[in-house]
């Protein structure tokens, strides 16, 4: 369905183990490992161990395809495999990492919400493949009035620019706007230039969002994620 749907490549990076009720973890296929969550700690605990017996034939099988597609970045490596010889976890990763930033692959985990089980596996994935910001090209966009195209680089000593792409209502915070920082420094009680609407609004308490709590910052530089709450005429 990804294919059909989607137009992706995606590539199995683990397989789980048991399904529905009966589902007690994920077989790393990079590392070769299962992973299965204690149930009593709602997916914050888990195990690696080896690979149930009953799965080292479906592993192996979703192992060497994920192989196969990742070293068609990495020409020694693409060596090594035809040759039949082991390739190595970090040359796996470094070959992932290539494939998911260039857009040719996207690696696909599973896991499980409602238990919490699959997180941490798909926490480390954001960090192993997907680009930092200065890995990716530098934004292009316009001045306001203006024609000419201008580029911003991934820097905090470039002009601030950022994006905001999702408005949500806080119980106890109010209107926040969530804002990719794209260059440059945001600082609280700073004025910003709302290019859609074409006016000064003032940047009131910034937050940095955990998952179950907020913590108030000042400041918000190229590359962050933040909540800002006052921004009211802001629309995505």
């Amino acid at each position: 369905m990804i294919v059909d749907r989607l137009g992706a490549n995606p590539v199995v990076v683990n397989i789980p183990i048991g399904s529905e009720a009966n589902y007690l973890g994920v077989i790393d296929l990079v590392a070769n490992k299962a992973i299965i969550w204690k149930a009593e700690t709602l997916g914050a605990e888990f195990e690696l161990t080896d690979i149930p017996a009953e799965y080292e034939e479906q592993a192996a099988e979703w192992r060497d395809k994920m192989i196969e597609a990742a070293v068609d970045f990495d020409d020694a490596a693409m060596e090594t495999f035809l040759e039949g010889g082991e390739v190595d976890v970090d040359t796996i990763k470094a070959c992932l990492r290539k494939g998911t930033i260039s857009g040719k692959i996207v690696p696909v985990f599973n896991g499980s919400a409602f238990k919490n089980k699959g997180v941490q596996p798909l926490l480390d994935a954001v960090v192993d493949y997907l680009p930092a910001p200065t890995e990716v090209p530098a934004i292009k966009g316009i001045i306001p009035g203006k024609d000419d195209d201008v580029v911003r680089n991934s820097s905090d000593d470039e002009p601030m620019s950022a994006l905001a792409f999702k408005v949500m209502t806080d119980p106890f915070v109010g209107s926040l706007t969530f804002v990719r920082v794209y260059s440059g420094v945001i600082e609280t009680g700073q004025q910003i230039l709302n290019s859609v609407k074409g006016d000064k609004q003032r940047v009131g308490r910034m937050l940095l969002m955990h998952s179950n709590s907020r913590e108030d910052i000042t400041e918000a530089r190229a590359g962050e994620i933040v909540a800002i709450a006052g921004l009211k005429e802001t629309t995505t």
